[in-house]
């Protein structure tokens, strides 16, 4: 079982990177932003097999390429339905982006509506649902897969909820938009510097931190600190679990 990384970048995006977003097993989707598309053909795996997609808010970064995604799905007549977890309010959004985008409303019912279910605000056995604190509605997923249990915070400050859905997984995904220098901003925006993201760590006991959600000031701290500090990993192209 693995993990590849399609993007591991926040909004505040650079050259050469790419929104986070990550695939379990070529097969279950986390977040989908502008260009996670494109990583996965350039990793070789097929848009169309993708079976779940587990969106943690929709702001653009998150969520923006669910419409290249389905756009693809139905252009390349993808047989398998896909299941979209997300807050409440996704599927009806997810249809306005789609109407806004042109989207024929024929090639939409008949194509795309009919192979994709949505649900909102609940997970099923394998996925857990645990609300993250940010600005708007994020849901951070508990995922137990062939014997492993990841969880992935999306957007948040510093969370309760997060430590819970976190406790004793194999791997947490949390995401570390800055360094503690910038903790005015952190607050502001309701995001996790390094000390946030290591409390979520202690407390809940996870066996390896994977910071995500990276600028380019938390992503050089993070190559520091990898190294010199029990458990916590960059996040590389593929993770093997």
């Amino acid at each position: 079982m693995d993990i590849k990384f399609l993007g591991r970048w926040s909004s505040n995006i650079i050259r050469n990177q790419r929104n986070i977003s990550f695939v379990l097993d070529n097969k279950i989707a986390f977040d989908f932003g502008p260009h996670a598309l494109e990583s996965l053909l350039d990793l070789g795996i097929d848009p169309s097999k993708i079976t779940t997609l587990l969106i943690t808010h929709m702001h653009l970064d998150h969520y923006a390429g669910i419409a290249e995604l389905l756009w693809y799905r139905s252009i390349h007549k993808a047989k398998d339905n896909l299941l979209v977890f997300g807050p409440k309010g996704i599927e009806s959004n997810t249809y306005k982006l789609m109407k806004v985008l042109k989207t024929p409303e024929n090639w939409y019912k008949e194509q795309i509506d009919t192979k994709i279910k949505f649900i909102e605000d609940k997970g099923v056995d394998s996925i857990q649902v645990f609300h993250a604190h940010h600005l708007v509605p994020d849901n951070g997923y508990r995922v137990e897969h062939k014997g492993k249990i990841i969880f992935y915070s999306g957007d948040t400050a510093y969370s309760p909820a997060v430590v819970e859905g976190a406790s004793g997984v194999d791997v947490l995904l949390h995401e570390m938009t800055y360094t503690d220098k910038d903790r005015k901003a952190a607050d502001f925006w309701r995001h996790s510097t390094y000390s946030d993201v290591m409390r979520v760590f202690r407390e809940s006991r996870a066996k390896r931190l994977v910071p995500v959600h990276l600028s380019a000031s938390s992503s050089a701290f993070v190559t520091k600190v990898a190294g010199r500090v029990d458990g916590i990993v960059y996040p590389p192209e593929i993770l093997e679990l």
